[in-house]
């Protein structure tokens, strides 16, 4: 039987830490994968005098199954390598196998016993631990859940804070988007004082026709100009706005999702989900994105009507104008009135929203799982629950805002009911004419119109404000683990100390994990960890790649603590191999280059061929162009 899990070593005066890292959980073992490409991880180390390759996979592993338990099956021996075994398994001659204590044992009990099998006696079986009784099993206590509690409401972001993308060139569009917005705006009510003196004209001059002529061709040249304004204002207003708002949510996404894969493992076990990552990219930077660009021209654009058509009003007929003003302040409360609620219940729902794309999200990542289980009823009740949640607050947001547009409406139109007896009312007295009467009332109904058109615009700012807090909180959270500092050393041997190290994940503080574990593994020797569900195998790798930091103790490579080392040298000493395989959607060659960025096609095919790969990849229609992904 050849076993694909080999590789060549070549004399280099220096080893691999870990160079195969393989976990498998019970007893289940190492399983065969199906002939499927598997965790292949491109891994390079440099010598002083020559380079030597790694190929790690976790392409068809298997058991022979024996008397005395699982073994794992090697044609060539493995050197250098920690395997991770399930409660069954067996020592191999060339296997120093240790057993955890399970998590129900007190500390220290039965603690990393060493086994080490003569050669003359290459069957001999390591002792398992204690099996525990049937259906009396603790649950394992390291498996991390995502069913994390209810965030605490975050407050608002500044308004400031939601152009903290800007550069240079962002400021000069969003100046001339907001001149050109002030123009837009301010277009209508000219257009009608100009339209006031047209028809006053009509009245005041009927009895000379050429007079009245020329008045007609001066004002119709007026209101070709406001028709040009009205052109290359409303362009710089849209295309300017909507220009940097892409380029301002463009380096906000980057900066998120930098910030996302920055952070340490333990920050997703307890204050953020993935589901809420994934959120953030494709619905809270849409929201901020839709008010820092169209939303924000609208607002100026409104805002600019609203003040020009009360400046209009108040030198056309201030009499007329000064009655509007004891309504205006109505109008302002109900629209922010309405804001507010909208911005609260815009939080919530999205909070709901983001717990059913969790759902969804967990389900189709787990498909195979539930599927087994025949759980597709449990997943869409749970799912439909989540958006009953959202869908009530749905309704009521719905209500909060018809009912503040309604409000804001009725009330405007309750203004132009008064602005048309009390006009009529001045032109019988003879305090203005018709013409400014005309102007004065369009131009303060228009203004209250766009006041009321601008509480959609001040709404988005509402929910982008809810939705910038939460992407700022994932961008300022500092990391506690330092990725750019520490020591790159020049030589590795190969030797991996644990010393009285002691665990508890983050997510589950109370549940002790490991207690006082002390393990030492030589340069060039092949480790199994033996133990039952929950005790802790798995927790030691992770502790290795330093995907936590352990509560208590140290762990050194070559006697260095791996705090002091450059976390980022030291991940990629290291290569693991996971029991399920993870390809990401693209090409099996860019698959291949994640393990080492810039490889030739001739490395890419001789890592292929040590991991057993090559024969099938070559047979696919695109060979190493195929797509492929994690089923």
């Amino acid at each position: 039987m050849s076993s694909p899990l080999t590789t060549s070593h070549k004399p280099l005066g220096k080893a691999i830490l870990s160079s195969l890292l393989t976990v498998t959980d019970g007893k289940r073992g190492i399983e065969q994968l199906n002939s499927r490409i598997g965790g292949l991880s491109l891994g390079l180390e440099k010598g002083r005098a020559e380079q030597q390759e790694i190929i790690s996979t976790g392409e068809q592993s298997e058991i022979e199954q024996g008397q005395g338990g699982g073994r794992l099956g090697m044609e060539e021996e493995i050197k250098g390598r920690v395997v991770v075994l399930g409660a069954d398994a067996a020592a191999d001659p060339e296997l120093e196998a240790f057993h955890l204590p399970s998590a129900d044992q007190p500390p220290h009990s039965h603690l990393l016993h060493h086994h080490h099998s003569p050669p003359s006696q290459p069957d001999a079986a390591a002792a398992p631990p204690p099996a525990p009784p049937p259906n009396k099993s603790p649950p394992p206590p390291h498996i991390q859940t995502t069913d994390l509690p209810p965030p605490k409401p975050l407050p608002p972001a500044p308004l400031r804070q939601l152009f903290s993308f800007a550069d240079g060139l962002d400021y000069v569009l969003m100046t001339l988007g907001t001149l050109g917005a002030l123009v837009h705006g301010c277009s209508l009510p000219v257009f009608l004082r100009f339209f006031a003196d047209l028809v006053d004209s009509f009245g005041s001059h009927a009895a000379h026709p050429d007079t009245m002529l020329r008045l007609v061709v001066k004002y119709a040249f007026y209101f070709l100009v406001v028709g040009a304004a009205i052109w290359a204002s409303s362009w710089a207003e849209i295309s300017c706005w909507m220009w940097t708002g892409e380029r301002q949510s463009t380096r906000m996404r980057i900066r998120y999702l930098h910030a996302a894969l920055h952070q340490d493992v333990s920050f997703f076990d307890t204050d953020v989900r993935t589901s809420d990552v994934i959120h953030a990219i494709n619905a809270d930077a849409v929201l901020v994105q839709d008010a820092i660009s169209e939303k924000l021209g609208n607002l100026i654009h409104y805002l600019a009507t609203f003040v020009s058509g009360f400046v209009v009003g108040f030198t056309a007929a201030w009499q007329l104008a000064l009655v509007t003003l004891a309504v205006v302040p109505l109008i302002a409360v109900i629209g922010g009135l309405s804001a507010a609620a909208l911005a609260k219940l815009s939080s919530r729902s999205q909070d709901a929203l983001s717990d059913a794309s969790g759902i969804a999200e967990q389900a189709l990542a787990q498909i195979r799982i539930v599927q087994s289980f025949v759980g597709e009823e449990r997943v869409m009740r749970a799912y439909s629950a989540a958006l009953a949640v959202a869908q009530r607050i749905g309704y009521r947001s719905g209500f909060a805002k018809g009912i503040g547009l309604g409000g804001t409406y009725f009330t405007v139109f309750c203004c132009y009911a008064l602005l048309l007896w009390y006009g009529g009312h001045l032109v019988r007295r003879a305090h203005t004419n018709g013409g400014l009467a005309i102007a004065t009332m369009f131009s303060v109904m228009i203004g209250g119109l766009a006041l009321g058109q601008s509480a959609p615009s001040m709404a988005a700012f509402a929910k982008a404000r809810v939705a910038a807090a939460k992407i700022f909180r994932m961008m300022e959270h500092k990391p506690s683990m330092e990725r750019e500092g520490g020591v790159e050393l020049e030589a590795v041997t190969g030797r991996v100390e644990l010393r009285d190290v002691e665990f508890s994940y983050p997510s589950r503080p109370d549940v002790g994990i490991l207690r006082g574990l002390s393990l030492s593994v030589p340069a060039g020797k092949t480790i199994a960890l033996v133990g039952s569900s929950g005790s802790g195998k798995s927790t030691v790798v992770s502790l290795i790649e330093r995907f936590y930091e352990p509560s208590a103790g140290s762990i050194l490579l070559d006697g260095h603590d791996l705090r002091e080392l450059n976390l980022r040298w030291l991940r990629r000493q290291i290569g693991l191999v996971s029991q399920e395989p993870a390809l990401f959607a693209t090409t099996i060659r860019e698959n291949l280059l994640l393990g080492r960025d810039g490889a030739t096609q001739e490395e890419l095919e001789e890592a292929a061929r040590v991991a057993n790969a090559h024969s099938f990849i070559v047979k696919l229609p695109d060979a190493y162009n195929t797509q492929a992904s994690t089923p």
